[in-house]
């Protein structure tokens, strides 16, 4: 098949036919580790939710798509830390026992509510999609979405760290974990990472190049404050590594609260929880309002292509305008958390697989963030910032959260003195890195569980400080202390 060509339903779409433009999904997949650390309402339940109601639908449909010929459908970004625990024996038992319990709740519905059908349907489809493919774990099932070029992967640090917070020693320790870990997992070295938080510090890319990473997305302020465009790609500083900024206005119809597609009034309301059979069976309906109306999912069926025409008719008007402004091959690069789809946003994965049908006959084609920044001619040099709010760095180093940046830097000079002294071992380091995920200090900004954030803070700094488990239940790392102070030394 031509790097032009998509084949769709038995038929070809020649992209060589003046292609309108290209779209690229960048599809960020990430939790932080909750295995042993909780059940419900937080912990576990957060990884059941999202492998059930984002992970198995998103990744099916991905592969349907690719059975019929469509390839680089996007970018698909899966931390390291999410993947050890999709793998993970005991999250495959416990989604089972959830799945089923699922399965029990949506049966226990009457027999004349108008939603029961359709949410036992859901259960036992995901229950057959989970017997079917993902009873080892999701990573067969994503080493063939990669061999089958159905996507892209990328990979990143070890446990979603923000990593203008790191020691550059301790952020080459995060990132050569994370880069191997997916070579084990899915037979492929990555060579485009997604940086949490899409967290830039001014001189990174010298350890990106160091490492071998060509490639990494921002968000839209970070290159139109120093005059760039959005989506067009560019070298960044003096490097050979390469960088493009996301269109916010376009990925806002799928991310804002506001006038993002989810909160339309026929979709699933994802807060209204009927705490009898603890499922979601209320419509979005008036925001203003309280009463919900009684989910409809024809009704939701027939909006999810509404939507999805009207999302082919945004990018098709955006490559007009990129056009008029003298672009000569107009893109548009959309970055979401995965878990937008199917959790967050219950018809977002048919929206999604929706909106890929539709695009050939648009004559739009989808490419991955490597196809995306090849093509980068000139350089930049971006200042520090992030995709939080504010755009800069303050969720995780402002006033709320600095007794925890100040604990993560001083585990992180514990760990190295560790290793100067040749006593620094694999389960140190795993104790930090959990430590070091971004999540924590997210949440006690955005207040939510912020308890249970410090706690895990707290939690990990003792384990570190005070005689580490050795059999602590995050397997993701195996370094020897030797390594680490080769790497260590060689820095």
């Amino acid at each position: 098949m031509g790097a032009h060509q998509h084949i769709v339903a038995n038929a070809t779409y020649d992209y060589r036919q003046e292609p309108r433009g290209t779209v690229a999904f960048v599809l960020h997949s990430h939790l932080p580790w909750v295995l042993g650390h909780g059940g419900w309402p937080v912990g576990e339940e957060w990884l059941y939710q999202a492998y059930a109601h984002s992970y198995l639908p998103l990744f099916d449909a991905l592969a349907h798509l690719g059975a019929r010929g469509f390839r680089n459908i996007a970018s698909l970004g899966i931390t390291p830390i999410l993947a050890a625990q999709l793998d993970d024996s005991r999250t495959v038992a416990g989604l089972a026992s959830w799945l089923h319990n699922w399965q029990l709740r949506a049966g226990s519905l009457p027999n004349n509510h108008p939603v029961r059908d359709y949410e036992l349907g859901r259960a036992q489809s995901a229950l057959a999609i989970f017997r079917g493919h993902y009873s080892r774990g999701t990573a067969p099932r994503i080493r063939s979405l990669i061999d089958d070029q159905v996507v892209q992967f990328l990979g990143g640090p070890a446990t979603h760290p923000f990593t203008p917070g790191l020691d550059e020693r301790i952020h080459e320790i995060a990132i050569r974990a994370g880069l191997e870990d997916s070579a084990r997992r899915y037979g492929t070295s990555p060579t485009g990472i997604w940086v949490p938080e899409c967290a830039y510090r001014p001189g990174q890319e010298g350890l990106y190049q160091q490492l071998g990473i060509t490639h990494f997305m921002v968000d839209e302020p970070a290159v139109v404050a120093v005059g760039g465009k959005t989506c067009v790609p560019y070298r960044l500083g003096e490097s050979l590594v390469k960088v493009v900024a996301r269109d916010g206005q376009i990925s806002d119809l799928l991310w804002s609260h506001e006038r993002g597609y989810a909160g339309t009034a026929l979709y699933r309301d994802f807060h209204a929880v009927d705490h009898v059979y603890g499922l979601k069976l209320s419509s979005v309906g008036e925001k203003s309002r309280h009463d919900k109306p009684v989910y409809d999912p024809q009704s939701a069926q027939i909006q999810v292509d509404v939507d999805a025409r009207n999302f082919v008719r945004e990018l098709t008007t955006s490559f007009e305008v990129q056009r008029e402004q003298g672009t000569e091959s107009p893109t548009v690069v959309i970055g979401i958390d995965t878990e937008l789809l199917g959790h967050w946003w219950h018809e977002g994965v048919a929206w999604f697989e929706r909106v890929i049908e539709l695009l050939p006959e648009s004559r739009i084609s989808t490419s991955t963030l490597e196809q995306v920044t090849s093509t980068a001619r000139t350089s930049i040099h971006l200042s520090a910032s992030s995709w939080g709010s504010g755009k800069d760095w303050s969720v995780w180093t402002g006033n709320p959260v600095r007794d925890i940046a100040m604990m993560n830097s001083q585990s992180q000079e514990y760990v190295l003195d560790l290793i100067e002294r040749n006593t620094c071992t694999s389960a140190h380091l795993n104790q930090l890195m959990l430590q070091l995920s971004s999540d924590w200090a997210f949440m006690v900004t955005r207040e939510t569980a912020a308890q249970y954030a410090h706690n895990r803070v707290l939690t990990h700094m003792h384990q570190l400080k005070s005689g580490v488990d050795p059999d602590a239940p995050f397997p993701l790392m195996s370094f020897s202390a030797s390594r680490v102070r080769t790497r260590t030394d060689s820095a």
